[in-house]
């Protein structure tokens, strides 16, 4: 779920992003924004994970890049085979064997990464992703259920640009009925 925020300092739940058990330590999030002068600023939010779903999380982040690595060379060394050889189809299949085993592997590597999950995962990878800015706008994924609608009631009155899911969560609760999302406009001097 896109969730839209505008400001610096966000309130992230005390759950874990992925599971919802207490978090013990947690990812950054890091992000910018250009003001008017076209200088840019970073930022840097730490998301609270417990200790098992962020060592899921580190290790599916490495072999994702291992293995895109590893498909990159094989790429790159079929094209460099196929230049140098008399027989270009032969290294063009090799390569092509190296990448599907390269991602055969990944996926074994993966799915027993997901088993010893706990039930209540989300999945593999983070479950808050930076979608960047806007000008103080700043927009996130957020990909568990229970964790947008905590960061939704917790950051509800720095919300922009609110979806209907958004607005739904909103619903029901003791200030969502008096204060809507706003939109953030500039004002023009």
């Amino acid at each position: 779920m896109k969730v839209s925020v505008s400001g610096k300092q966000f309130v992230f739940p005390r759950s874990c992003a992925c599971c919802g058990a207490y978090p013990l330590t947690h990812l950054p999030v890091s992000g910018s924004e250009k003001n008017r002068r076209s200088l840019t600023k970073g930022w840097v939010w730490e998301v609270p994970y417990c200790v098992r779903c962020k060592k899921h999380v580190k290790t599916a982040d490495g072999v994702l890049l291992a293995s895109l690595s590893l498909v990159a060379l094989s790429v790159l060394g079929s094209f460099i085979a196929s230049v140098l050889t008399s027989r270009p189809t032969l290294s063009i299949e090799l390569g092509g064997l190296s990448i599907g085993a390269v991602v055969f592997a990944a996926g074994l590597i993966l799915w027993s990464l997901r088993k010893g999950c706990s039930a209540n995962c989300r999945g593999l990878t983070r479950s808050v992703i930076y979608l960047g800015s806007t000008g103080p706008c700043h927009s996130f994924d957020i990909k568990a259920k229970f964790y947008a609608a905590e960061f939704v009631r917790a950051n509800h009155i720095k919300l922009v640009n609110a979806s209907p899911s958004v607005v739904s969560i909103l619903r029901g609760t003791s200030f969502g009925d008096f204060q809507t999302a706003r939109r953030v406009t500039r004002r023009r001097r």
